[in-house]
């Protein structure tokens, strides 16, 4: 792995690539939120694709486009019915606000005092 710039250091729960490092703490972040990503759009794609009756590849062409808010469609969600018209409107908002926003909202801990003094370094000797 080193030929890539890549080295794990296990004792310190980090991976350092190039010149940064990243944490473990960040690389499950990333992951959850991709695995969030991939489910939302397979669910909604196949939900799409058996309450319209409609082939599964052109429901997922509309879900990736909904979860990207990227604005793509084949023409057909003027005539898809109202749950998938709810998953779309559902996956278009969960892509906007973003997976990070949705996950900190749902499992953060909420703190009695929020503020604090801030801290400084000072020179002593």
């Amino acid at each position: 792995m080193e030929k890539f710039g890549l080295e794990l250091e296990s004792s310190k729960s980090r991976l350092i690539e190039f010149v940064i490092s990243v944490t473990n703490f960040t690389i499950r972040n990333a992951a959850t939120i991709f695995l969030m990503y991939i489910v939302l759009f397979l669910v909604g794609g196949m939900v799409i694709s058996s309450k319209e009756d409609i082939p599964l590849m052109t429901a997922l062409f509309e879900t990736a486009s909904a979860i990207g808010t990227v604005g793509l469609s084949l023409g057909i969600t003027p005539e898809l019915g109202l749950v998938s018209h709810i998953i779309l409107i559902c996956l278009m908002f969960f892509g906007r606000v973003g997976g990070l926003t949705l996950i900190f909202a749902t499992v953060s801990e909420k703190k009695a005092n929020g503020s604090k003094y801030p801290q400084e370094k000072i020179t002593v000797g």
